[in-house]
């Protein structure tokens, strides 16, 4: 053998053999491998729902199987992809960190079986997902005679589209719901979310290893599963701990492809990016922003440009299908936030293009003292928006209702066009602290500058997709601004992005031999907010004994019984769990009721009148029965300060028969 070959070989199995090289891949797998399982459930399930197959016996072998396919595709890339050496102590805690995050929101999950906020929604679409083949339910016309033009058969989070009701939502999640509902009942649905938020925790901290090192996983973990919206949002059935999974878990996989440059690991981080767009509408915003970095690696001549290309199509067409042929209702109504998304991803890929065409013949050269000053002039614009801005956002009338109403009662000026935004960045140092956010400032400058540099290729997608996002969330929440609801506009990108870029602020200063007491002080001040706040509020459980209630409703009605809805909560419930024709009457009075219940009669039913309280069905004239009166807690509503705790809540449901 010559010389030169076998101080190569002598090189390859040094690197095989590296001490901490086992640690350093089996972060790496398990950083990625439930992102690729997921994506694979996503394939199957979504199209077999929107087909009206969704069955156990269909979706979960077939699931099972594209699952496996995918991860057998990832691997041979991924032992491809140069990993660094980690220490085993660093790989343990950063597991057992997750873990922890989810073995904690699994045992103090919510359990909001009723419609009240998306929560409610999102239970409801998987429980009836559950036991249908697909999301769409007939509207049941026939069950109110005549008088089916009088009501109503949509409400919120329902739409009625050509005789059909339609969920709100991307169908990506409720299909893992109802996955969820198979295995476990309504309980089994309440803790799918704690599991996969610590997934979620687990890729990000993964993120964190490949741009910082492996020692500073189990600080990312750690960061992350501290920040109380992070737990909140995985106490209960809202999407973001899925959407955040699949972010950072396909994030991971391209930094692994840029390493490996293996062709199918390209195409799986694009197929996991372009996938997003079934679980949450808001990524494509996202992935517009990571096609940028794709551009960059063709610009470098390097392959695998085209393979992302291919897997993206493949996700995001499907999630495209999903958003124009089965949420679309949800899609219209929300064209004012969906309309811009779609003009961002078609000039990310026009300006990608065009821009990677030209650089190709010509380079460009970026000047890292003007991305640090940019960095520089960006924070400080958006810390001082207090005080020369003023958001007026909130224009439709029942959000400004909504918001009004809280103002009086918080003893806040009453103006209900008020959307807050400009205290967006207090709102994150609610949850973080100063000191954490400065150091991710400082993170920020060092990354710009890296990359201007040519030197942090690792750090570009960050920067784009993470830090992008995260100022756009910042700038434009777009949610109603009542805590800790609107909170979870943080999860998906700004609370990884805080963590990433303090997490590179504190790996330079360890770099340049920072004294250890320096070290764990900085430490201290960046974990210790976090953790200050989210101790006392993490055993908080809210909307407990939801599904006892929706039950013992379900026994109060009886097989021959059309409800008629005064007001919409408990409609979901009625047509999901008790299997009965349900609609609402808008408008109600007294004539009109008794037309619609006698049209009811005459469809050869029994009319049943619903409210949740008492006040609509007392002109009626006919006895009151109380079919549930329970307390229970719920989010707090703040507006204008952080939430420490939960309030009080009657759920209440009453109905007479006619």
């Amino acid at each position: 053998m010559p010389a030169a070959n076998r101080t190569h070989l002598a090189g390859a199995l040094r690197v095989r053999t590296a001490p901490g090289a086992r640690a350093g891949r089996v972060l790496q797998l398990a950083s990625v491998l439930p992102v690729l399982a997921v994506t694979g459930w996503l394939l199957v399930a979504v199209p077999l729902a929107a087909l009206g197959a969704f069955h156990a016996w269909t979706v979960l072998p077939a699931a099972a199987a594209a699952a496996v396919l995918l991860v057998r595709l990832a691997r041979p890339a991924l032992a491809a992809a140069r990993t660094r050496p980690a220490p085993w102590w660093a790989v343990a805690s950063t597991l057992a960190i997750a873990a922890a995050f989810a073995a904690l929101a699994m045992a103090t999950h919510s359990e909001q079986a009723v419609l009240h906020r998306d929560a409610g929604t999102y239970a409801q679409i998987g429980l009836w997902l559950s036991g249908h083949p697909g999301l769409t339910a007939p509207v049941p016309a026939e069950a109110f005679g005549g008088a089916a033009d009088e009501v109503t058969f949509a409400h919120p989070g329902f739409y009625e589209q050509d005789g059909t009701i339609v969920p709100q939502f991307m169908t990506g999640w409720p299909t893992l719901l109802a996955a969820a509902h198979w295995a476990g009942g309504w309980t089994g649905m309440f803790v799918l979310p704690g599991l996969v938020g610590g997934l979620a925790v687990l890729a990000v901290a993964g993120l964190a290893a490949r741009i910082a090192g492996p020692r500073w996983a189990p600080v990312a973990a750690l960061l992350l599963a501290a920040a109380w919206p992070m737990l909140r949002v995985s106490q209960t059935t809202y999407s973001e701990p899925l959407a955040a999974l699949m972010l950072a878990g396909g994030l991971a996989l391209l930094l692994d492809a840029w390493q490996s440059r293996r062709a199918p690991l390209f195409a799986l981080a694009g197929l996991v990016l372009g996938g997003g767009e079934l679980v949450r509408l808001d990524m494509a915003v996202d992935f517009a922003l990571v096609l940028p970095a794709i551009g960059w690696w063709w610009v470098r001549r390097q392959p695998g440009a085209l393979a992302f290309a291919s897997g993206a199509l493949v996700g995001g067409g499907l999630g495209y299908l999903d958003a124009r042929y089965v949420t679309w209702p949800y899609v219209q109504v929300n064209w004012s936030s969906a309309r811009p998304m779609a003009l961002l991803l078609v000039a990310a890929v026009v300006g990608t293009v065009a821009g990677a065409i030209l650089l190709r013949r010509r380079s460009l050269r970026l000047s890292p003292r003007l991305a640090v000053a940019l960095v520089v002039a960006g924070g400080i614009a958006l810390a001082a928006r207090p005080w020369y801005w003023t958001d007026h956002s909130v224009t439709a009338a029942s959000t400004m209702d909504y918001v009004a109403s809280h103002q009086r009662r918080l003893g806040l000026p009453v103006d209900g066009t008020r959307g807050y935004a400009e205290q967006s960045l207090s709102w994150v140092s609610w949850y973080f602290g100063w000191p954490l956010l400065v150091l991710a400032w400082g993170g920020l400058m060092a990354a710009a500058a890296g990359v201007a540099r040519g030197r942090q290729w690792r750090l570009l997608p960050i920067l784009l997709v993470y830090g992008g996002s995260a100022a756009a969330t910042l700038l434009r929440p777009a949610i109603t601004p009542d805590h800790p609801w609107a909170d979870r506009r943080l999860v998906v990108e700004v609370l990884p992005a805080v963590v990433l870029l303090a997490v590179v602020a504190l790996a330079g200063l360890a770099r340049m031999r920072l004294r250890v007491p320096w070290m764990a002080a900085l430490l201290a001040l960046a974990i210790g907010p976090a953790l200050w706040v989210t101790v006392p509020l993490a055993p908080l459980r809210t909307e407990v004994g939801e599904p006892e209630a929706a039950a013992r409703l379900c026994r109060a009605l009886r097989p021959d019984d059309t409800v008629i809805m005064i007001d919409t909560q408990w409609a979901p419930t009625v047509r999901n769990q008790c299997g009965l024709p349900v609609a609402q009457l808008p408008d109600p009075t007294v004539d009109r009721l008794r037309m619609v219940a006698a049209a009811v009669r005459a469809a050869g039913r029994d009319p049943v009148l619903m409210s949740t309280s008492t006040l609509p069905l007392l002109p009626y004239g006919l006895p009151l029965e109380r079919v549930v009166y329970q307390d229970e807690r719920e989010d707090q509503h703040q507006l204008a300060r952080r939430p420490d705790g939960t309030d009080p809540r009657l759920l209440e449901c009453w109905l007479v028969r006619a």
